[in-house]
């Protein structure tokens, strides 16, 4: 029997509530988030890609992580999710090659600044049956496609949220591999801007820092600490400003990318590209206690405005069921 017959019978009897995703590991908390859609999500792996870590977040009951280089067609899959143009989208070719399903890209990065024309083009040029952003100063950054969906990330504001107790007096940053991508993080600028403070450093850097040992662990941290720093100059949104804001801890950020687009200075937050600037922010709030809870209180209201878990879900639906309608 034919895929294309299998996909036809596959569809025509079992709910369509629920689909069969082929996807690749890339974000784990962000896939924990995904996997709230309700459908099930089947992990393609091969050589030298990226492997989910449950240090970061446990994998949930509906993903499923398949052998290397293996795919079982009788699963009948609906359609594939591509996270990434740099692997998993010439993966999703590849298998298209075989499988002939609709192909949703997804890109949670930005293009390099310094490509030249030519790769930039090449880049452009993977577009998926669908295009998802995740802000839409991503989507203008890659200009592929007008009609591309953006679709925000999530906060679980339920395990993200503040906690009653006096909270202790420094200043917190997460970040994993920090010194390797100081390109993007800025750990260089975060040394100096934290420079002398009292600091809290958590992620995954050899010989600097460790990752939190739960998700548990990691919400406490947020909603203990005074003040959160995130000095990113190339990430569209970090999971870890929204995770903070959430817990309402007051947050100070680099004015990158999306996120001036979230922070309204002196409102929900403070943001600034001068580390001067930054470093009188922080010390500002390390005084504030008042000023600390009327930012945090106005955080914690954007996430549960502006970045729900219910969103986040029913948009993920309804760019499936798009998805599902493909024919190939």
């Amino acid at each position: 029997m034919s895929h294309q017959t299998l996909q036809f019978i596959n569809k025509s009897v079992r709910n369509k509530d629920k689909y069969n995703i082929l996807t690749f590991d890339t974000h784990e908390r962000y896939q924990q988030q995904l996997c709230k859609t309700g459908h099930s999500f089947y992990s393609f792996r091969y050589e030298n890609c990226k492997r989910w870590d449950e240090s970061y977040a446990k994998i949930p009951d509906n993903y499923y992580l398949m052998p290397d280089n293996s795919i079982t067609a009788s699963i009948g899959f609906d359609f594939i999710l591509s996270q990434s143009k740099f692997g998993q989208f010439q993966a999703s070719q590849h298998i298209n090659q075989r499988f002939k399903l609709p192909v949703i890209s997804l890109e949670h990065t930005l293009p390099i600044s310094n490509w030249p024309d030519n790769q930039l083009q090449t880049f452009r040029s993977m577009s998926g049956d669908i295009n998802v952003f995740i802000s839409d100063y991503s989507k203008d950054k890659w200009d592929i496609d007008n009609k591309a969906k953006v679709i925000h990330h999530s906060v679980d504001s339920e395990m993200f949220k503040p906690v009653d107790g006096e909270k202790k007096p420094h200043v917190l940053s997460v970040v994993n591999d920090f010194i390797n991508r100081d390109y993007c993080c800025n750990y260089q600028g975060w040394k100096r801007i934290t420079d002398g403070l009292n600091v809290k450093l958590l992620g995954k850097t050899e010989g600097l820092s460790e990752p939190a040992g739960s998700i548990e662990e990691l919400s406490q941290a947020y909603a203990e600490a005074q003040v959160f720093l995130n000095t990113s100059t190339v990430s569209p949104v970090p999971t870890c400003l929204l995770e903070a804001m959430s817990c309402g801890c007051a947050c100070v950020s680099t004015a990158t990318c999306m996120i001036p687009d979230i922070i309204d200075h002196g409102v929900n937050g403070f943001i600034s590209n001068d580390e001067d600037e930054l470093r009188g922010c922080i010390e500002t709030l390390l005084k504030d206690e008042d000023l600390r809870s009327k930012l945090g209180a106005a955080a914690r209201q954007t996430i549960l405005d502006d970045f729900s878990e219910e969103k986040f879900i029913n948009s993920w639906n309804e760019t499936f069921d798009m998805a599902y309608g493909v024919i190939k």
